[in-house]
């Protein structure tokens, strides 16, 4: 699984909404979701692309960030470009260059407004995998995770045969974005969701604690409402056999490449995490806005072709 590509770009403007949570207060926040409740299955006549939309979903309806909703601009965006990126051999980037076979934009957001949407956009790449690989390797790196469980409201997926997949994620303003009530924590892989590790440890752009270390394990994200602040006293993970996995933290306040806000953080296993049938546990330890808070996970590790259950 070492040739696994998986990049992340958002627009500028994206950049900066996902760079602005932080603040926070002393007080318990008792605010209300926004979050979207209606799982509304993907239409697409390739069912990978329907397994990349169902299957994101799945994983945030159990995580409990709220679903996607499936956009016509975004999916047509996605697409294009993955057809953009097997046409032009070599160009396996974010960036399309203008006067090359199926360009239809500089940036995502480029292609976004090229076909009809107005909105901020974040885009996730992996290729040389599935869809299924795709989607499971995507959420177990940070950078993508925290892409994929964001507060989005709109979602678009491409894929093409030579193995490279496109989520694009967007929304309209920022009163659209979705939010977690003010208590949540919401973690990823938690509620004894059963999780495919068949592919890991590699990113780009590399996860900023690792040093330039690859060949990490399978991470774990944590979330809270965007404007408030999570602070991580501390956070293990064990394997079945009740063993500590050696991990490093990121946070808003460690990652020096600015893609984490205040209000997520990452746990990333030092090394590979076998690729086997198993359960694995976590707690984390912290503090949403000042409030102390203890949480628990467990989760399990699957082989094979699989929709995300718990």
């Amino acid at each position: 699984m070492k040739n696994i590509k998986i990049t992340l770009v958002m627009t500028a403007t994206a950049a900066m909404l996902a760079a602005c949570g932080g603040g926070g207060s002393d007080t318990p926040a008792v605010t209300a979701d926004t979050l979207n409740r209606t799982n509304t299955p993907g239409v697409y006549a390739d069912n990978e692309r329907k397994y990349m939309f169902d299957s994101l979903n799945q994983v945030r309806g159990i995580t409990g960030v709220g679903f996607l909703k499936q956009n016509e601009a975004l999916d047509k965006a996605a697409q294009a470009h993955v057809e953009y990126i097997k046409m032009n051999p070599g160009e396996w980037s974010h960036t399309e260059k203008p006067g090359y076979a199926g360009f239809t934009g500089e940036t995502p957001a480029d292609r976004a407004r090229h076909f009809g949407y107005a909105g901020y956009t974040g885009e996730s790449l992996s290729g040389g995998i599935t869809a299924m690989g795709a989607i499971n390797g995507l959420l177990g790196v940070p950078y993508h995770a925290r892409h994929l469980l964001e507060d989005d409201s709109d979602l678009g997926t491409g894929r093409v045969s030579s193995g490279a997949h496109t989520v694009v994620t967007g929304t309209n303003s920022w009163n659209s974005l979705q939010k977690l009530a003010g208590d949540q924590i919401a973690m990823y892989p938690c509620n004894n969701i059963q999780v495919n590790v068949q592919g890991q440890g590699n990113e780009r752009p590399n996860p900023v604690v690792l040093n330039g270390k690859k060949d990490f394990g399978y991470s774990s994200m944590a979330i809270v409402r965007r404007g408030q602040t999570l602070v991580v006293d501390s956070w293990e993970l064990r394997d079945a056999a009740g063993n500590l996995v050696p991990t490093v933290v990121m946070t808003g306040a460690n990652d020096t490449l600015k893609y984490f806000s205040n209000h997520e953080a990452a746990l990333i296993p030092l090394n590979a995490l076998p690729r086997t049938v198993t359960t694995y546990t976590s707690v984390l330890k912290g503090k949403n806005n000042g409030v102390p808070f203890e949480k628990t996970c467990t989760w399990r590790t699957v082989a094979g072709e699989t929709v995300p259950s718990n």
